[in-house]
Formats: structure tokens, C-alpha cells, sequence
């Protein structure tokens, strides 16, 4: 059986070996050059240091020095606030013979004297007595003023009681002109504990060093799910530390591959997911990802990374192909056959530009009522579309789409009204097509409309016999248009279209003067004056068009000509 190393509490020897629990701590930034030094100590066990946490804040690699020389790395942050300028951190390496203070269970008071220890290699060397001059209370516990000198060599220095126990934890007086230096409650290392949430902990987040884990596996693989991952070699080695600790568990590996994934390491995120594949035959934790979860999950990065570059396979991992991210899909759904990999693998046909397998997955996924949605007959609907499938069919199927639609919805639904309002106007059901324009308009807000909406309802509308709205959209389409030319010829021509020949004159003309080629125009003002009777302008205007290249003038010409 293997030797554990020897671990002393100083209580029984506080004054004897103290110094021996005190170590010096060493900075370095992220190109290995030495930032700075300072006091660290063992607390609680011998591979546990507790230090400030304004000495760690711009460090990337951090050891300290015991008693005897030897020097200890960082392994990983056990705990940190930058409140109470704390931090706690393991070494993976105990000293064989390692001493450590013990935390003091009670507070002290104004009036007592406290021991402070400096870091040193001299065994004669001693602590120094500090007073406390006032205790005040600071959340659960207690913040004390000392009057042990206010410079950076009495900062993060334990302060024991008699019995070798740590009361507080010295830190400078921030207050202007201060001689004294200050002093926090060693008990707040006791809350230093790394939880699921601390994954969103800023003080955390700041530290360029490697965190530990929660110690229970479940919240470890959720601390591990939300875990920033802005700094990569601080997630891997997060990730690594979940598979050590649970190297059974397939979940560790796919968090892994899916990071591994994204930064186009392709090659080892195909091994982890083939590991997490492996694992499940023998893990025997309930909670744990499925075969089904791991295929879907390497199916779905397929897409996603093949679909981010537009082709149909990886270029720099030939491997992935939109083919075996559907083989994969395929897989899963065996497995578990689950409606949510039906429409993963429709979205992958899609990709294909294969519409008629596409839209046979997603018309399955919308024979689960439970699961389906409004996303899901979208895609079942603008894939028969896209396989040739009846106009009226699609209207159906976006008709199930808007019917799902919450009743308070927001704008992100707006747009499934725009695209039936679409078909709605194929089938020549240009009022029910107006209603849905009118809807989009309702959940986006007229400030979020822009020229185009407004001429495409007007198209509706005209075709609706619903003259003044369609007037009044055209007349937005103009106002909204930085180039406002086009629409006010379309205006003429809606103006010649319902009888307004006078009116269409006008508005033609009015474009004529900025776009004096615009045969459009002419051939407006052409018709418009021969159903006004004026037979010479309309054939002034007429022959105008037909010169600059309208030959659908020449029946309109023929009629004003005789």
C-alpha cells in the first residue's frame, strides 16, 4: 500500500512550525516571463494554498516555494472573490511532509493580539504580534484594523490565534494616508467552493488559470456545459478534468468534440465521438447521453460546420459529407426513433438540395402533434414547394404552421405570414393575402417596414379591388424609398389601372422630369390621354415610348390613330 504524505495541523505547534506553512508565491504572464511575488500558505490540508486574489488577476501561470525550496505549480482554482480578495487553489503535488493552517472556528476582537507570518527558510524564524484596533462586522463575518504596517510585505500573511488556528487574513488599508493595514475573516475560505453557477462567476472568469470542478458529477458535466470557452486551452483542460474524473461518462467526450469541432480539429473530435460511442456500452448512469444523443450530436456538427462553408462535404476533413451526417441521423433515429432527427435530417436534404426527401422528413415530424411546430410544416412547406408540390397543399401546410403561433406572438413569427401571404397570391386570394401583410405589419411595428412591404401589399390590394389602401401603400413606398423613381411609376400605372387617367398623366409626367427616358412613362401618359380623348398627345407620347423600345404600343396606337 502506498505512503500517504504526512499532513500536520500546526495547532499543536503553532509557534514551532508555522513558517513551515507559509510559502512564496511567484506570477508569470502568458509569455512566461515573471510578473511578481508575493505570500501564499497552506490551509485546510497541505495541497491547498490560499492567497490574494489581486495577485493571481493577470497571471497565467503561478507556483510557489515552501520552506525548503521546492517549488509547486498551480494545478487548479478551488475558489476566488475579488470582493474579499480571496482565492483558494490546489497543487497537484503534496509535500511528503507538509504542514498547513487550520482555519479558527470563532472570531476575534478589538484589543486581542494575533500572530502574523511572513514566508521565510529560516526555522528560527518567528511571527510578529499584531493588535486588532477595531472589528466590524462584514456579511456572516468579521473585517478587522490592525497594527501591523500597511506595505505590500504584511499583505496576505495568515494571523493566528494561540492556538496556531487562522483568524484572519491581512490586506492593505485602502484609505487615504492609513498606517495600519486591514484584515479579513479566514472563515470566508469555508464558502469557497466551486458550484454549477460559479461557470457564470466573473471573478472566476477573470483568472487566466485553470478551474477546478464541482466535486459532484452532475454538476460538474452542467458546469462544464455552460463553462466559458473564449479561452480554449482553459476548456480543454476542463474538459480533460471531467473525463479523468469520469472517464465512463460519454458526455465528457462529446462536450469535448463539439468545442474540438468548432476550432476545425476535426480529426480528434471524430475520436471523441467515437469514444463517447464506445463508452455507452458499459455506462451504466441513467443520466447519461444515449447512443442516440452521440449519432445526432456528430450528425448535427456535420451540418453545421459543412453548411457554414456551403458545400456538400468538409473541404479540410473530407470525412464529414452531408451524406454521412444523414447516415448518422439515421443511426439515431434506429436507436430511438425520435421526431427531432427527422427534422435534422430534412435539414440536411435541404442542404443536399434533395427537396422531395426533405420535405418526406419533415411532413413525418409533423405527424407527431406533440412535436411538431411552427418551424416544423414551415420546412415542410417551403420543401414541397421547392419539389414542385400543389400550391394549395403549401398553403396548408402554413396555414398548420400560423395556427401554432402563440397567441401573444412576437416579430420572430412575423415572416411565416409574409411567406403564405406569398402563396395566397398565386392562388389569386388576394384578401386573405392582404390580412397576413396586415398581421406582419401588427407584430413587426411600422417602424421595421420598409419600401418593398409596402409595394408588395399595394399589389395585393389592387388586385383586391381595394383601391384607397393600395393608393395609400404605394404613397408609403415612395416616402420610404431613397430611390423613390420605380414606385412612382408603378403608382401611375396602378392610376391608369383603375380609371384615374388624369391623375396617372400627372404622375408620370411628374417622373418624366427626372427620368426623361423612361419609356414607361410615355407609355402611360400615351394611354391615359387617349381615354382622356387626347388623341394627339397620346400618339405624341405613344410613338415616344415605341422609340425608345416599347413595341407593346403599336395596338394603342392603332386605336388613338383613327
Amino acid at each position: 500500500m502506498a505512503t500517504l504524505p504526512c499532513q500536520l495541523s500546526l495547532a499543536a505547534n503553532a509557534n514551532k512550525d508555522a513558517y513551515k506553512a507559509m510559502l512564496k508565491l511567484i506570477t508569470y504572464n502568458a509569455e512566461g516571463k515573471q510578473l511578481s511575488t508575493g505570500t501564499a500558505f497552506f490551509v485546510g490540508n497541505n495541497t491547498q494554498v490560499a492567497t490574494s486574489y489581486s495577485a493571481l488577476k493577470d497571471a497565467y501561470k503561478v507556483e510557489v516555494i515552501d520552506f525548503k525550496g521546492n517549488k509547486y505549480p498551480l494545478h487548479r482554482i478551488l475558489g476566488a472573490n475579488a470582493t474579499t480578495d480571496l482565492v483558494l487553489f490546489s497543487i497537484n503535488e503534496a509535500p511528503k511532509k507538509g504542514y498547513f493552517f487550520n482555519i479558527s472556528a470563532t472570531t476575534s476582537h478589538k484589543g486581542a493580539n494575533l500572530q502574523m507570518w511572513q514566508y521565510s527558510t529560516n526555522k528560527k524564524a518567528g511571527s510578529t504580534t499584531v493588535s486588532v484596533e477595531r472589528a466590524e462586522p462584514f456579511d456572516s463575518y468579521t473585517y478587522y484594523y490592525t497594527n501591523a504596517a500597511n506595505n505590500d510585505a504584511n499583505f496576505a500573511c495568515p494571523l493566528t490565534d494561540d492556538e496556531g488556528n487562522i483568524v484572519a487574513i491581512s490586506q492593505k488599508n485602502v484609505a487615504k494616508d492609513a498606517t495600519g493595514a486591514c484584515a479579513i475573516d479566514a472563515r470566508f475560505f469555508n464558502d469557497m467552493k466551486i458550484k454549477v453557477t460559479d461557470a457564470f462567476n466573473t471573478d472566476l472568469a477573470s483568472l487566466h488559470l485553470p478551474k477546478a470542478l464541482p466535486t459532484n458529477q452532475h454538476d460538474a458535466l452542467s458546469f462544464l456545459y455552460i463553462y466559458p470557452q473564449a479561452d480554449s486551452t482553459l476548456f480543454v483542460t476542463a474538459c480533460q478534468d471531467y473525463i479523468q474524473s469520469y472517464p465512463s461518462m460519454p458526455d465528457g467526450y462529446v462536450v469535448r468534440a463539439n468545442f474540438l469541432a468548432n476550432k476545425a480539429q476535426y480529426a480528434q473530435a471524430q475520436t471523441d465521438y467515437n469514444t463517447a460511442l464506445q463508452c455507452t456500452a458499459t455506462c451504466k448512469d441513467s443520466t447519461a447521453m444515449t447512443a442516440a444523443d452521440i449519432h445526432y450530436a456528430l450528425s448535427n456538427q456535420i451540418y453545421r460546420n459543412i453548411t457554414a462553408q456551403g458545400k456538400d462535404t468538409l473541404q479540410a476533413f473530407k470525412q464529414w459529407t452531408l451524406t454521412e451526417a444523414i447516415a448518422e441521423a439515421n443511426k439515431a433515429y434506429a436507436a430511438t426513433p425520435s421526431p427531432l432527427y427527422l427534422v435534422h435530417k430534412g435539414k440536411c436534404y435541404y442542404a443536399k438540395r434533395q427537396y422531395k426527401e426533405a420535405y418526406e422528413n419533415f411532413a413525418r415530424a409533423c405527424e407527431d402533434k406533440a412535436f411538431a411546430s411552427c418551424e416544423t410544416y414551415f420546412w415542410a412547406a417551403r420543401t414541397l414547394e421547392l419539389s414542385q408540390g400543389d400550391n394549395q397543399q403549401v398553403i396548408t401546410l402554413l396555414d398548420s404552421c400560423i395556427a401554432l403561433i402563440p397567441e401573444k406572438a412576437g416579430a420572430q413569427f412575423a415572416q411565416f405570414y409574409i411567406e403564405r401571404s406569398q402563396r395566397l397570391l398565386r392562388a389569386q386570394k388576394y384578401r386573405e393575402a392582404v390580412k397576413d401583410y396586415n398581421t406582419y405589419e401588427q407584430l413587426v411595428g411600422p417602424r421595421n417596414l420598409n419600401e418593398r412591404f409596402y409595394y408588395l401589399r399595394a399589389q395585393a390590394e389592387e388586385h383586391a379591388h381595394m383601391y384607397q389602401q393600395a393608393l395609400d401603400d404605394y404613397n408609403s413606398a415612395i416616402t420610404q424609398s431613397k430611390q423613390p423613381e420605380f414606385y412612382q411609376v408603378e403608382k401611375a400605372a396602378f392610376l391608369l389601372n383603375i380609371g384615374e387617367f388624369a391623375a396617372a398623366a400627372d404622375a408620370a409626367e411628374k417622373v418624366l422630369k427626372v427620368m426623361p427616358q423612361n419609356s414607361d412613362c410615355y407609355k402611360i401618359m400615351g394611354i391615359a390621354h387617349g381615354e382622356l380623348k387626347h388623341k394627339a398627345l397620346a400618339v405624341k407620347y405613344l410613338q415616344k415610348a415605341q422609340k425608345l423600345g416599347d413595341n407593346s404600343v403599336e395596338s394603342f396606337l392603332k386605336k388613338y390613330n383613327k
